[in-house]
């Protein structure tokens, strides 16, 4: 059965809004180039001025993962949103607090911060860049695909790179909150923690957001590689 990856990236005046992607079956791709356009010109931080829909064939294998199991945290303003994520980290690495600084004082990133765990070092090549996720999509197994689920697109889209994220060994935990304005809802994700979701990371109406990847390596060639190339699908949690 022919795959092919379909990612959106959208725009105004230079600046990234939103982007999807999608792994499909030769018969999906009309339908979804069309959902992913209709997405991009509903997005929270505005109309944009471009839209780039890509299509391209997948040569090679996909690698079939589970979900993270998703658990729900208890936090009434961003205050206890950061100590959840410290606390959460802090088994990780002795530098959890300086990743939250890291993570809330960056802007316009278009892909995550590689943070080394013992050091606190940045690792990604690029510091503007950062590092991107892509080449996934949730399996149809898991029965969320995101246009005919609308409610559940976000969370949907967040675990399945959630759980792409955590599958690589020398990935000990990600932060993530959108910049989208009217969504202060993030998460910290591992293997051992699952997917947990941190509401009220940020105040309304705030266009803070970012990705952070805690990671156990001195050499990240590979989990970039990994983490930008190639194609998983996810399934259902274990």
């Amino acid at each position: 059965m022919a795959l092919f990856s379909v990612k959106m990236r959208s725009s105004a005046l230079g600046s990234h809004i939103s982007g999807a992607e999608r792994i499909v079956e030769e018969r999906e791709v009309p339908d979804v180039c069309a959902a992913m356009g209709t997405r991009a010109l509903a997005h929270g931080k505005g109309k944009p001025d471009s839209i780039t829909v890509t299509v391209t064939a997948i040569d090679g294998e996909v690698a079939h993962i589970p979900a993270l199991p998703i658990r729900e945290a208890h936090c009434a303003d961003p205050a206890e949103a950061r100590e959840t994520v410290i606390d959460a980290l802090a088994p990780l690495t002795p530098h959890a607090a300086e990743a939250w600084e890291l993570l809330t004082g960056v802007r316009d990133m278009r892909g995550a911060i590689l943070f080394h765990a013992t050091t606190g070092a940045r690792l990604e090549p690029d510091h503007a860049r950062g590092v991107r996720v892509t080449s996934m999509d949730a399996a149809t197994a898991t029965g969320e695909r995101p246009e005919t689920h609308s409610g559940k697109t976000r969370v949907t889209d967040a675990l399945v790179l959630a759980s792409k994220v955590a599958h690589h060994p020398a990935m000990l935990a990600e932060v993530c909150f959108s910049d989208d304005p009217d969504y202060t809802t993030g998460y910290v994700a591992s293997r051992e923690m699952g997917y947990l979701r941190v509401p009220n990371m940020k105040p309304v109406g705030s266009e803070m957001g970012g990705r952070l990847f805690v990671v156990d390596t001195d050499d990240p060639a590979d989990l970039i590689d990994y983490l930008e190339h190639t194609p998983v699908l996810v399934g259902e949690a274990k």
